[in-house]
């Protein structure tokens, strides 16, 4: 069977659109339709609902997915082993410099490095905003991203919920304005702190704009304010508001790989499968 088949197929299957799909694989609509035409005649099965504006898995696609993954997956560390001379080169790759996130994924790079000494890796901590400006700006080669509100499809790796920190001993204000401490920028956290308080009618003040959760969290430590992180982030000195409390509820958050290349090199790849495998043992724990 022609793999080009099974990654248009799963291209497909992600974007649920043949316009996105043949723009990231950079052929044209028609070959995409083509290509998934031959897939089915194949294996005799239906694998797309088709409307006029997108299409969505049958159960017969959905089965297919598992298999498609595993056999593009196979080939890819064939090529690993049996084609040493594509492992080359430097690869720039974005993480988000959520601490708990950040330690786990930089010892992957690290043994990553040690297996692949021929392929050099520059890390970047940041904000997912500016990590999508740098991957659209081709100023880094593939990053981890986290969206919120959470993505709801299947290059999600890992779902987490986003939650209020307050010091052990705050009680709410009087006057029922949230004092808050953000991250300074166009940072999820901030986002979803803002939206969820005026979706609810809350006022709220700013009380300090960092640069980094550091000063977030210290802020939120002495009791000055409250704030929005991942409930994997809570430390030493801070805790989670109570679910139905004074505070609103909040959406949840994911975290995907993106590349800036619609064809990534099999280096990217390579390391893209290292932090993926990272983030799914993390949920699975």
């Amino acid at each position: 069977m022609d793999t080009s088949l099974l990654k248009c197929f799963l291209t497909l299957a992600d974007t649920q659109s043949f316009s996105e799909a043949a723009e990231r694989l950079n052929i044209t609509q028609s070959t995409v339709s083509h290509k998934i035409a031959r897939l089915e005649t194949l294996l005799g099965k239906q694998l797309f609902e088709r409307t006029t504006r997108s299409c969505m898995l049958t159960s017969d696609g959905r089965e297919l997915v598992e298999h498609a993954t595993r056999v593009i997956r196979s080939i890819e560390e064939m090529e690993q082993s049996f084609k040493p001379d594509l492992l080359t080169g430097t690869l720039v790759v974005g993480v988000p410099d959520d601490h708990y996130l950040f330690v786990p994924l930089t010892e992957a790079l690290k043994n990553f490095m040690l297996e692949k000494p021929r392929v050099g890796v520059e890390i970047r901590g940041g904000l997912s905003s500016d990590l999508m400006r740098d991957l659209r700006q081709r100023n880094i080669d593939l990053a981890v991203i986290r969206d919120v509100p959470a993505m709801q499809d299947s290059d999600v790796l890992r779902t987490e919920k986003l939650v209020w920190i307050t010091a052990p001993n705050w009680v709410p204000p009087n006057d029922g304005v949230v004092p808050l401490a953000l991250v300074r920028g166009p940072c999820a956290y901030r986002g979803a702190a803002l939206a969820a308080l005026e979706q609810n009618g809350m006022p709220w003040k700013c009380i300090v704009t960092c640069t980094s959760l550091q000063g977030v969290f210290a802020v939120v430590r002495a009791g000055l304010a409250v704030a929005v992180v991942t409930e994997g982030d809570i430390g030493s000195g801070v805790q989670s508001a109570p679910a139905g409390g004074f505070l609103p509820p909040l959406p949840g958050s994911s975290l995907t790989i993106r590349y800036a290349d619609k064809q990534p090199t099999l280096a990217a790849r390579a390391l893209a499968r290292t932090m993926a495998d990272v983030l799914t043992e993390m949920r699975r724990d």
